[in-house]
């Protein structure tokens, strides 16, 4: 009897228990939902070059609300003159929500000068990260002599929050790790590629307890001849506070010095 009156009980909290299953997969759909096609966030406009006329451009989302492409409008066109695919760097894209904020809106399309040719270039949002501030991007470069933007593999493979520097010739990327670890890579232009021509990082075991966080490395590295040299490499006890210097750019051209100096002695040996 016992049995029999478990077994019903179980019964009658079986609706109520699908009801609540069905609530709240309804309830993360609803926090899931894309916007619609026609939503104006994902629109924006701005032009190419100083003084040039703002070109429009749209966000393309699938039902899931994964990011699709762009389509890029000259000013007065209702018909885009130019459609371009989202990259693919990653299996999974981005998953763009109805309730997003405005400055997560804002991140869908970023531009900047990255080649610096003095033209804007494109930064399609294809990853996002909130909790490690980590953005993976797909990077349409501007063809002025074409008229047109084109895809650059280069340099969205390296795409991690870039940031360019004009005064330098030279562009950012910084990726967070979980733990506090963290990568800062330094390229510059070697023809039509990006070349890696400064590097440092931190890395260790950011599970550590904070009494035993001495065992964070943090190195520095540079290209000299062709080649990322490590120029420092030191334990550390945090992430962010007190970081060492690293060796100022004098430190290659004091290098090759130094190999000079031991290839002229070796010689006369």
């Amino acid at each position: 009897m016992l049995q029999t009156k478990s077994c019903g009980f179980g019964l009658l909290l079986l609706p109520a228990y699908l009801l609540y299953v069905c609530c709240s997969v309804a309830t993360a759909q609803d926090k899931t939902k894309p916007p619609a096609p026609n939503d104006p966030r994902l629109n924006s406009s701005f032009p190419i070059q100083p003084g040039a006329p703002p070109m429009r451009f749209k966000v393309g989302l699938n039902q899931a609300g994964h990011v699709t492409g762009l389509s890029v409008f000259h000013a007065e066109d209702s018909a885009p003159f130019q459609t371009l695919p989202r990259c693919a760097i990653i299996d999974v894209p981005e998953s763009v929500s109805e309730d997003w904020e405005a400055y997560q809106n804002s991140m869908l399309l970023t531009h900047a000068d990255l080649n610096f040719d003095g033209f804007e270039d494109l930064q399609l949002l294809t990853y996002y990260v909130p909790h490690l501030d980590k953005k993976m991007y797909c990077i349409y470069l501007w063809d002025n002599k074409a008229g047109r933007f084109r895809y650059s593999n280069a340099l969205s493979e390296l795409a991690v929050n870039p940031v360019p520097h004009p005064e330098s010739k030279t562009v950012v990327m910084h990726e967070n790790w979980e733990g506090g670890l963290w990568t800062e890579s330094t390229y510059r232009w070697n023809g039509p590629r990006p070349e890696l021509i400064e590097q440092n990082r931190l890395r260790g075991d950011g599970t550590l307890p904070s009494i035993q966080k001495c065992g964070f490395t943090f190195t520095c590295s540079k290209l000299v001849d062709g080649k990322m040299i490590t120029t420092l490499e030191k334990l550390v006890c945090s992430q962010t506070v007190n970081l060492p210097a690293c060796p100022a750019s004098g430190w290659a051209s004091k290098l090759n010095a130094e190999k000079r100096d031991s290839s002229t002695a070796a010689e006369k040996q």
